[in-house]
């Protein structure tokens, strides 16, 4: 009886103080940034197709523009209700263009300068995906709960409070002008303790893994930091980069720390993962070794990460490669010097990201393993 309701006290408090940090952090770096005009978006449903017209390009003759007006009602805020004339325009100067809209689809409009008079007209902008995106999102919830009952139902707020960390937290310091580097850092280590404590309550098999994590972190932290000034990375990677110096932030955004905390941050699930992987056998064997030593359960544990070792590192590279696979591509084809290709910044930032991330979960097995073996066999 002590012993859950210890458990429940300990589960109540990490969401409270759960709650607290990303409350407060976000009150404390909500950034001020330089009011910048926009055209807010809204939902629609088309209604009827009105007409289709092809416009022949002034400057080439194999470009031309499909311009399609159609009647769509507004589903949402203050026009609601409100049935518009908007276009939809395709230009076929792109290889891949949107569909052409249908009766009865959702779509995203605005009302935008026209193309083609004077004043403001309604447009297509995208198709409204979000209904099918939060089916999704409740699939996936509705799946973990099934299978995993109370371990998945936390797991769940765990996943929620990790997004509310990064994007409530983390990004507004970065806006706000905060040293991106402990930023990163105190988010992990928030990310760490409230994961570990929900999922698996305050005992030793959580201390483990909780000092694994760390420290499999804080080398890749180092390895990350130590090999961007080697290499002499700037941080402009890629276009968006260059916008991000744009931002009417207070600060201007440090882009060799943006890549540092992409890095760490990029690497903490599956650090995470491994840890857990480790600690827990090690603690069914300090339950059932008979005969247990300081000497066994640390080869045991070495044992057990090498066989973690090789897929998780093949999950972490294989994530990278495929987040990245078309910026990849085009720079094959554009780039035929090797040389050259290997030492792109770009390509430099993704080979790094994939194998410092995965020397952290090398390093995170040995000492979770030492750190399990020590604590289990403490007289």
């Amino acid at each position: 009886m002590k012993v859950k309701l210890h458990k429940n006290v300990i589960y109540i408090l990490t969401v409270l103080i759960s709650v607290l940090f990303i409350v407060l952090g976000y009150r404390i770096n909500k950034p001020d940034l330089i009011e910048q005009e926009y055209n807010k978006s809204y939902r629609a449903r088309v209604i009827s197709l009105e007409e289709t017209i092809r416009e022949e390009s002034d400057f080439a003759d194999e470009y031309s523009t499909t311009i399609i007006r159609f009647k769509a009602e507004i589903t949402n805020d203050e026009y609601k209700g409100k049935i518009v004339e908007a276009y939809q325009y395709i230009d076929n100067i792109v290889t891949v263009n949107p569909k052409i809209i249908e009766t009865g689809d959702k779509i995203i409009i605005s009302s935008l300068i026209s193309r083609v008079g004077e004043g403001e007209e309604w447009v297509f902008l995208e198709y409204d995906r979000s209904g099918i995106l939060s089916g999704l999102v409740v699939g996936f919830i509705a799946l973990m709960v099934l299978f995993e009952r109370k371990k998945g139902f936390n797991t769940v707020i765990s996943l929620i409070f990790t997004c509310l960390a990064i994007f409530m937290v983390f990004i507004p310091s970065i806006l706000k002008g905060r040293n991106i580097y402990l930023s990163s850092i105190s988010v992990s280590i928030f990310i760490i303790f409230m994961t570990l404590l929900l999922l698996n309550g305050a005992n030793k098999k959580t201390l483990c893994a909780i000092v694994g994590n760390l420290g499999g972190l804080l080398i890749a932290g180092l390895l990350a930091f130590i090999t961007s000034e080697m290499m002499h990375l700037t941080g402009l990677i890629d276009d968006d980069s260059i916008f991000l110096l744009m931002i009417g932030t207070e600060t201007p955004i440090d882009l060799k720390a943006i890549l540092w905390a992409g890095i760490v941050i990029g690497s903490l699930g599956a650090v995470m993962d491994v840890s857990m992987s480790i600690a827990s056998p090690m603690h069914e064997l300090a339950e059932n070794m008979s005969d247990r030593s300081f000497k066994s359960m640390l080869k045991s544990g070495i044992n057990i990460g090498q066989d973690a070792i090789g897929t998780m590192t093949n999950t972490l590279v294989l994530a990278y490669i495929g987040s990245s696979l078309s910026v990849v591509l085009l720079l094959m084809v554009n780039y035929k010097d090797l040389l050259l290709l290997f030492n792109l910044e770009m390509i430099v930032f993704e080979i790094i990201q994939a194998v410092i991330g995965s020397m952290g979960i090398l390093f995170a097995i040995p000492i979770t393993a030492v750190f399990a073996a020590y604590i289990y066999n403490e007289k």
